[in-house]
């Protein structure tokens, strides 16, 4: 029996952006029916290579094959005809378009020539239904939350017929539980013979799911190996060039007084009801619970993006939060989970992305200090190891964890009084993850109060002093992380009775 042929061939791909070379003659086969993993760090060029296999990005040189016949994709709609759907981070849905039109798109059934809407919502609650999604098909798209949204995405591509699937970071927005499903249906559509490349920074994912992985760095091939005969240590070590044995490091930091102190705070959407809580100076506190419990909409009200009803202190002082302008001028910081829409400036510059929380700072008698702008800027991006052209590279020539680093990079450089971080690890590598993970417990040492909302229980686990679980807007349990389990959060995180376990 002879062996196997690739459904798809890469030979030589090498792909350049504003003279920075993304991928420098990279190889790489897909067989049918295996889920094969894309490893390495933000910058590295996984998304590069999978944008060019479903026609998202035209290769400078190389050769793709799909059976062995050379292919050229002028975009996306090109490879969905020949079989290959994505699922990426980056949500493509059409917001004002109802949850059903999204699903359906380019497929919606018709009767007579025209749309069968019956048969439509069906189809996408049918698809909905797969992932354990509960969402009227007929709602508009740009009323869901992020999370929500991308399970609409998901269920898209999973209701597609293809050959070839690409899932890019699928799961950085979605919850323990949503994630869990999401790996069943694709170990279920390789089952069936469709071939899979797997992107994820959460390695777990990786190694439950893929035969095999191929590694990139800095754009080059590093090697493919199987798995799960590579241990994890090995992976790490092969995808950042060097060993990281502890990936939180977590401090012993003392704890001063209250810095911030939420009451009754209780949200315009009634997403978030009646949540009381504090977290003290030198404190991470983290915030966890299922898709829809509230904690994105905590952390939103917190930043001033919402508004909300209720009593929020900083250093015993009452605020007015009626903008994000109001939570920084009374020492907020804000790092909300939607990167893409809400919190990049997607036409300015790097540096400019990073001053935009700075101007207080950096203005005098209503001037701009543009050499001070700029030396913060270099400081920020050398601290965060932001892989950019230069400061003035339009941020959108990042990918998207160097982006995140930028994002983050504007708080740590004024040290506020509270950081609220939404999602902060998502999108990004286990080497950048050390390095935030790093720069958070800095900002702690320095008695500064942070807040995370997190899907990533072991995150929480690892890095925060106390884990806050929300169920259906709200507060319903306390643990001490140092003590607490997966198991535990999971229960309270599903309606569990309430507990308070806090050391």
């Amino acid at each position: 029996m002879g062996a196997v042929k690739p459904v798809v061939r890469m030979t030589g791909i090498t792909k350049a952006f504003t003279g920075v070379l993304a991928l420098d003659g990279v190889d790489f086969e897909l067989l049918p029916g295996e889920i094969h993993a894309l490893a390495g760090e933000n910058g590295s060029g996984k998304s590069t290579l999978v944008k060019i296999l479903y026609g998202g990005h035209q290769p400078d040189a190389g050769r793709i094959e799909i059976d062995g016949e050379a292919v050229t994709f002028s975009g996306p709609r090109a490879a969905i005809d020949a079989g290959i759907v994505a699922i990426s981070q980056e949500l493509t849905l059409a917001p004002t378009l109802s949850v059903a039109e999204n699903i359906l798109m380019g497929r919606l059934p018709r009767r007579r020539g025209v749309v069968d809407w019956r048969s439509a919502r069906r189809l996408a609650g049918a698809a909905l239904e797969e992932l354990g999604v509960h969402v009227d098909p007929g709602r508009r798209v740009s009323e869901l939350s992020i999370e929500l949204q991308q399970e609409v995405e998901v269920a898209r591509a999973l209701s597609a017929e293809s050959r070839v699937l690409v899932v890019d970071e699928a799961s950085s927005s979605l919850s323990e539980a949503a994630t869990t499903r999401l790996l069943e249906r694709i170990e279920a559509r390789a089952a069936r013979g469709t071939a899979v490349v797997l992107i994820s920074h959460r390695l777990r994912e990786l190694y439950r799911c893929a035969s095999r992985v191929t590694v990139l760095r800095d754009g080059r091939l590093i090697d493919t190996a199987p798995l799960p005969d590579t241990g994890e240590q090995q992976l790490v070590r092969m995808m950042v060039g060097r060993e990281i044995t502890d990936l939180f490091k977590k401090r012993t930091i003392d704890h001063g007084p209250p810095v911030l102190a939420v009451r009754g705070l209780t949200t315009e959407d009634a997403a978030v009801q009646n949540a009381s809580f504090e977290v003290r100076a030198g404190e991470i506190v983290g915030v966890a619970g299922l898709v829809g419990c509230g904690k994105s909409e905590l952390a939103l009200a917190l930043g001033g993006a919402i508004r909300s009803t209720g009593t929020v202190e900083v250093h015993g002082r009452p605020l007015n939060l009626r903008s994000p302008r109001d939570a920084i001028g009374a020492g907020i910081g804000f790092v909300p989970e939607d990167r893409k829409r809400s919190a990049i400036l997607a036409t300015r510059s790097v540096q400019h992305n990073l001053s935009a929380a700075w101007m207080r700072r950096l203005s005098r008698l209503g001037l701009i200090n543009v050499a001070e702008e700029r030396r913060m800027a270099a400081e920020s991006v050398g601290r965060f190891s932001v892989r950019t052209p230069s400061l003035q590279a339009r941020i959108v020539q990042l990918s998207g964890g160097n982006q995140q680093k930028v994002v983050l990079g504007r708080w740590f450089a004024l040290s506020p009084d509270v950081v609220v971080l939404s999602e902060p690890t998502r999108g990004i590598d286990v080497g950048a993850k050390s390095e935030v993970y790093r720069f958070v417990q800095d900002m702690a040492e320095d008695g500064t109060a942070i807040l995370i909302a997190s899907s990533e229980l072991l995150e929480l686990l690892g890095l925060c002093d106390r884990i806050l679980v929300m169920f259906r807007g709200g507060i319903t349990s306390e643990f001490a992380a140092a003590t607490a389990t997966e198991e535990d959060i999971a229960h309270a995180a599903f309606g569990g009775e309430t507990a308070v376990a806090v050391a």
